[in-house]
């Protein structure tokens, strides 16, 4: 068996302050970055600070004195407003400890987080806790559990800086070499079987783009040309990649049918006459930068990597016809400027119940004035398919609907937040008994923890053989990976019982915010709405947020009075 060190062995546990009576006066800190958005419910900032604040509770050396919060900040530095003003609570003397959750909240810089951890933290006299990785400073033995966090700290940056950069090189060359690296070939072309990276012609679809190169070229519209490919039947690319089992059917996020935009990002390119054209969009997530579009000046364009679709007489023609189009689009720009324009309270929430697309909204200017906003479905609006039946919702109308939807669900709060009160009071033993179980992993975590420190050292020193070192750190790898799968259920459970069954509940906190407000704002329709459901005139169907929280906050509440 590995041995334990006698330094560690006489080391205080992460959860004592190992200075008597001193209290800490502790910083909470939590990052998500844009890579991480949309991972799993341990990553979120929500339950970052909660697992955080649970460990602070069980250690009452430890003294919140305020949170910290960079929420869409990348760690690949410093540079960070919540990360900022902690520094500069700690400079004025406010705060003695911080506590993350995992060393990846922290920092993914190898270079900077060592600095801070080894020289900068310790010579400002500041504790460092990580939770997830049992790491402490007060009591880390700086030969093995600071080689530990040195370690994990390469593994982030090397997971930013080398991973993500040299994908990103890979991509760029790839690219520049004309190789074909998009998830699907462009509508009217394939993949070669020969190679994936190049593209052939799709016999089957073609002529459809030969037809609409010609249809533009004579002076069609991208609306009709759209709208005549609907009449005809013809699948879009979306709807034919579904048809072909290349992709699943979304249709409550992606409009299946033929739109004005789609015809002008197929005549815009120049993969159709033989020009390998990518770089339409950057994204780089090792610097923290989300997906945008491109100028057409900065695409990657290799001429004559593919047979051409469209002669270049035709090319020119529509070219010619495109930039026309702009210079006019250019000169109406600001035209109504004047009239100006209300805040749009429900952009992007209202969604076509035919269709799925998102429904647009219209400014009706009146003779003497007037302004008027109402909601419309692009596609029936353009006739681009005839099964959507004619919708529209006045802005005036919804304003006062969503209004009334709200004041109930905020009536229904209250009462359900007394109930929970009265609930509470009675008392549970399962909080009591999920936390027991999450220290007792925890602490066999640390232990685990300390059995791999010890483990190299012992065999250096001739005490295990090569043989006996590889099975034993094999155990202790699988051991501490089963711990963390536990832990990780037993804090989601815990999550729920603390953060769902309470008043503290995102549903009757997110209400509780707005219950003095008299009309609805845009923060507040963000806040509470999912989604907005229009099946007709006036007619629709409101999906509010949080609704896993409020159905068993309901369910909890039944089953609690029953």
């Amino acid at each position: 068996m590995a041995r334990i060190s006698r330094k560690q062995r006489d080391a205080a546990p992460i959860g004592d302050c190992g200075r008597g009576t001193r209290l800490y006066k502790t910083a909470i800190y939590a990052r998500l970055s844009v890579e991480d958005s949309g991972k799993k419910d341990s990553d979120t900032i929500e339950n970052q600070v909660y697992l955080i604040e649970q460990y602070i509770s069980q250690n009452p050396y430890l003294k919140v004195i305020s949170t910290y919060i960079d929420n869409g900040e990348t760690g690949v530095n410093f540079s960070r407003p919540g990360f900022t003003r902690l520094m500069n609570d700690i400079k004025a003397g406010k705060i003695d400890c911080i506590v993350v959750k995992d060393l990846s909240r922290f920092g993914r810089n190898y270079i900077e987080t060592g600095e801070y951890l080894d020289k900068i933290l310790p010579f400002m006299g500041v504790r460092f806790v990580s939770i997830n990785d049992s790491y402490d400073s007060e009591t880390a033995d700086g030969n093995s559990e600071g080689l530990i966090v040195a370690l994990k700290n390469l593994i982030n940056d090397a997971y930013v800086k080398d991973i993500s950069s040299k994908i990103i090189s890979s991509v760029k060359t790839r690219q520049l070499n004309g190789d074909f690296i998009s998830g699907h070939p462009p509508y009217g072309y394939l993949r070669s079987e020969e190679n994936c990276r190049k593209l052939v012609i799709d016999n089957e679809v073609a002529d459809v783009v030969r037809d609409m190169f010609r249809w533009r070229a004579e002076g069609m519209s991208c609306f009709m040309i759209a709208r005549k490919l609907n009449e005809m039947g013809i699948s879009s690319p979306y709807k034919r990649r579904v048809e072909k089992g290349l992709m699943k059917n979304s249709t409550r996020s992606i409009n299946p049918h033929w739109q004005g935009q789609m015809i002008k990002r197929i005549t815009d390119s120049p993969m159709y006459i033989g020009h390998m054209t990518q770089g339409r969009t950057k994204q780089a997530l090792c610097d923290g930068m989300q997906m945008k579009k491109q100028k057409s000046s900065d695409w990657i364009i290799v001429e004559n990597t593919h047979e051409a679709l469209i002669d270049m007489e035709t090319w020119e023609k529509v070219k010619a016809l495109r930039e026309e189009a702009q210079a006019k689009a250019d000169q109406l720009k600001g035209k109504y400027a004047h009239i100006g324009n209300n805040n749009n309270v429900f952009k992007s929430l209202l969604i076509c119940d035919d269709c799925g697309s998102k429904m647009m909204r219209y400014k009706g200017v009146s003779n003497y004035g007037g302004v008027s906003y109402t909601y419309i479905c692009p596609v029936r609006t353009q006739n681009l398919a005839m099964t959507c039946t004619n919708k529209n919702v006045r802005e005036k109308d919804l304003l006062e609907l969503v209004y009334q939807e709200i004041s109930k669900k905020i009536e229904q709060s209250v009462e359900l937040e007394r109930l929970l009160e009265r609930l509470n009071k009675r008392g549970s033993g399962t909080k009591e008994s999920l936390h027991v179980k999450i220290a007792d992993v925890q602490r066999k975590i640390g232990h685990i923890q300390e059995l791999r420190a010890t483990l190299y050292e012992s065999y250096v020193d001739k005490l295990l053989s090569e043989t006996e070192y590889i099975e034993m750190k094999t155990k202790y790898d699988a051991d501490a990976e089963r711990y963390k799968s536990q832990l990780e259920t037993l804090q989601a459970e815990s999550l729920i019982h603390d953060q769902t069954l309470t008043p503290q509940n995102k549903w009757l906190t997110a209400l509780r915010q707005f219950k003095d407000e008299r009309v609805v704002s845009r923060e507040m329709a963000v806040a509470l709405i999912d989604r907005i459901i229009v099946s007709g005139y006036n007619s629709t169907e409101i999906i509010f947020n949080f609704r896993d929280e409020l159905d068993a906050l309901e369910k909890y509440t039944k089953e609690a009075e029953a």
